[in-house]
């Protein structure tokens, strides 16, 4: 029922114009997010795509049918000039197919278009949309090419904007996923695996540099059980402070006092440094993470695009 009309991206969408021969309409079939300026671009087999869930359905209808017109994955690999194991990564949702093979899959398998790619049967394209394209295609192929290199430096132009924006609103923590135990040591620093994550500059407690998750219940209720907290790594813990610390290498959010480090829950004990217990301070602890503060899904994917750039 489509054909491909006419296909343009910006930095971090990709849309592909068909023209349905029946209703005579334009369609927007695929506008999805995709950073394209950090993508490998590994021509007809596919490239890694930021929505998991998408490439996931994708492939599932693509294997659906496949089986239901009795074909071996060869076989569709081999109408499509593909390999094998390049469908098979479509179906496995581990990649997704370029935009210039999805007629050619809807072709060979008879799949909608509008079901492949997961979008309701009609979805028109704006009028604003539709009157830019008219006029373009209206212009000689010189023009044509003028327009396409001034969108191209604006889109430059708009995306280093947005990277610099993204530069100087956000920062990078270091994260321990399993770092301080609240009740039960737990190793941290020396043998916990940590990983960059980023939060607004806005939301941070001045001086953070780490986030640490607890585990357990000894700090309740003012640090609940799997909460992330906010610690200053470089900064000494004074008495009636909470701060983190390694005794006998394993690691505690503690509140330090002078007879040891005490827990907020009545039911743990003191931790006393006695004659051979190794005890010493990792930084202190100075705010709760809320929910949504650390940077996830696409947003994530173009934080980390800015910030590799800038390095």
């Amino acid at each position: 029922d489509y054909f491909l009309v006419k296909g343009y991206f910006d930095v971090y969408n990709i849309f592909v114009v068909c023209y349905n021969a029946h209703s005579e309409v334009f369609s927007v079939i695929l506008n999805t997010e995709v950073n394209i300026m950090t993508e490998k671009n590994t021509r007809g087999q596919g490239r890694p795509f930021g929505d998991q869930a998408r490439r996931i359905h994708v492939g599932q209808v693509i294997r659906k049918y496949r089986k239901a017109a009795g074909l071996e994955q060869a076989a569709v690999a081999a109408q499509l000039g593909l390999t094998k194991n390049a469908i098979g990564g479509w179906e496995l949702g581990r990649t997704r197919p370029d935009v210039d093979m999805i007629p050619l899959i809807c072709n060979v398998l008879h799949i909608p278009v509008t079901e492949l790619l997961g979008l309701p049967n009609e979805v028109a394209l704006p009028h604003e949309d539709r009157s830019v394209l008219d006029m373009y295609h209206r212009l000689d192929k010189y023009n044509k090419r003028t327009v396409s290199q001034l969108m191209e430096r604006l889109l430059f132009q708009q995306d280093s904007t947005e990277r610099m924006r993204l530069r100087s609103t956000y920062t990078s923590l270091c994260l321990y996923e399993e770092a301080a135990a609240a009740g039960i040591g737990a190793p941290m620093q020396d043998y916990a695996e940590s990983k960059t994550v980023y939060a607004p500059i806005s939301k941070i407690p001045n001086g953070a540099d780490t986030i640490i998750h607890v585990n357990g219940t000894s700090m309740e209720p003012t640090f609940p059980n799997g909460c992330y907290v906010y610690v200053n790594s470089n900064q000494n813990v004074s008495y009636g402070q909470i701060g983190i610390f390694i005794v006998n290498g394993e690691s505690y959010i503690k509140e330090y006092q002078p007879e040891g480090l005490v827990s907020h829950n009545g039911h743990y004990k003191t931790i006393q440094a006695g004659d051979g217990t190794d005890v010493r301070c990792c930084g202190r602890v100075i705010g709760i993470v809320e929910e949504g503060e650390i940077a996830s899904g696409s947003l994530l994917e173009k934080i980390e695009a800015a910030f590799e750039e800038e390095v």
